[in-house]
């Protein structure tokens, strides 16, 4: 069958990518045919239990190593040149004269647009502004179709300018989570094309949430990649910084990531190992059944020195959305979803001391951790509830003309995503 979209992204399934899946299962459950095309299988041991409901099949793109490869690409070349000769030379001067243009990567890309026109050229819905982008990018313009693209965290702040701003100015409309990142992209983009903010939310529990204290030692815990950005080994000194005030708890860490074997020797050279536990990368079945049981939920942010940092990390959300008092610092997309004192505390970035004053105002006053675990649910309920947030991707796609709308769409029912981000 014939898809209404391709959706590009960097690796898939991926399990710290939540949001790509539950935006491929909105986008289905408009009546959307999808195709998915990732640029690698990742070698993850668990996966995301939704997976199971998404309907698109998806297809890797070949990273063109052997020769077979290159053949393919080579007849790839040779097809969209007879599909129409004037358009292809075109596409493939104003590729090859971009920043980010290499052989693999426009190899690559012929694939991609070749595919696609044998499929019937569908629009494009590329995820990441990166590698993505880059090939994305290349095979719109060698397919002569139009695409949407959705920028994140990373995929902002490390994309060099020149090449951030031709991916956003050959785009039919930007998507992004935060206002921090549609600010940055407003600026690269120059008015040239609308940058649209829309939230990912989150899931909110039809009932109470499920909160279970586990009994005994308090638990901390914190959700996300060991990689630097997320501040694990800040977490680990406070922790440092807690056991010195005789304070009980338990820090458990979830995630995997390249920082494993530094943060498990910090733990060493700390003597915590009988108060932190890795618990090595989880389902979403999984990280709620953490959640329910945990005391407080703790995420150390930071802005590494390359200019790389996080958005609004989904799981924050997901501790807010389940009443969890959450500790975090005042990064931008953190702050974005915590009002400090209200809906959680926030510190600076890389202050162990200052985040264990914190963690230890939590542990040590029920009343604060119950006020902060409620303000923590209204304010995602009002804000950041996925049944209202993930129809603005469908909205925006619509509005753009990438996709056809399931009713009229006025801008006005967009909400956030049908305003340029302030």
């Amino acid at each position: 069958m014939r898809p209404d979209l391709v959706v590009i992204v960097n690796g898939f399934p991926r399990l710290s990518e939540t949001f790509v899946l539950q935006e491929l299962l909105e986008l289905e459950s408009r009546g959307l045919n999808l195709m998915v095309m990732a640029l690698a299988r990742p070698p993850e041991i668990v996966q995301q239990d939704a997976l199971a409901r998404l309907r698109a099949p998806v297809e890797y793109v070949p990273a063109l190593t052997a020769a077979r490869r290159r053949l393919a690409a080579r007849a790839s070349h040779a097809a969209l040149l007879l599909q129409g000769r004037q358009r292809y030379l075109a596409a493939l001067s104003d590729i090859v004269t971009s920043p980010d243009y290499n052989r693999m990567r426009l190899d690559q890309a012929a694939l991609v647009a070749h595919r696609l026109v044998r499929l019937g050229r569908p629009p494009l819905y590329i995820h990441f502004a990166h590698k993505p982008g880059t090939i994305g990018r290349f095979a719109a313009r060698l397919a002569d179709v139009p695409y949407a693209l959705s920028c994140h965290a990373k995929d902002i702040w490390l994309t060099p300018a020149d090449e951030l701003r031709r991916k956003l100015e050959d785009a039919s409309v930007v998507l992004t989570c935060t206002r921090e990142g549609a600010a940055e992209l407003e600026r690269h983009a120059a008015g040239a094309t609308p940058v649209r903010l829309v939230y990912h939310g989150t899931e909110i529990p039809a009932g109470p949430p499920r909160r279970m204290p586990a009994p005994g030692t308090p638990r901390i815990l914190t959700v996300g990649r060991l990689v630097p950005k997320k501040g694990h080994d800040v977490l680990i000194a406070a922790a440092a910084a807690l056991r010195e005030q005789d304070t009980a708890f338990q820090l458990r860490i979830a995630g995997d990531g390249p920082e494993w074997p530094r943060l498990q020797r910090l733990v060493h050279e700390l003597e915590l190992g009988d108060r932190v536990i890795f618990l090595g990368p989880l389902t979403p079945a999984e990280v709620r059944e953490e959640l329910a049981t945990a005391t407080v939920f703790a995420l150390a942010c930071r802005r590494t020195p390359d200019g790389d940092r996080d958005g609004l990390p989904n799981v924050v959300l997901e501790a807010m959305a389940g009443e969890l008092p959450v500790v975090s610092t005042t990064l931008a997309g953190v702050a974005e979803a915590i009002q400090d004192g209200a809906s959680g505390l926030l510190v600076a970035p890389e202050d162990p001391a200052a985040l264990a004053a914190a963690l230890q105002h939590v542990l040590g006053d029920p009343d604060l951790a119950a006020r902060l675990g409620r303000g923590a649910g209204e304010r995602v309920r009002a804000s950041f509830d996925r049944r209202h947030t993930l129809p603005h991707v469908f909205a925006t796609l619509a509005q753009a003309g990438l996709v056809r709308p399931d009713r009229p769409i006025a801008v006005e029912d967009a909400g956030p995503a049908g305003r340029r981000a302030a």
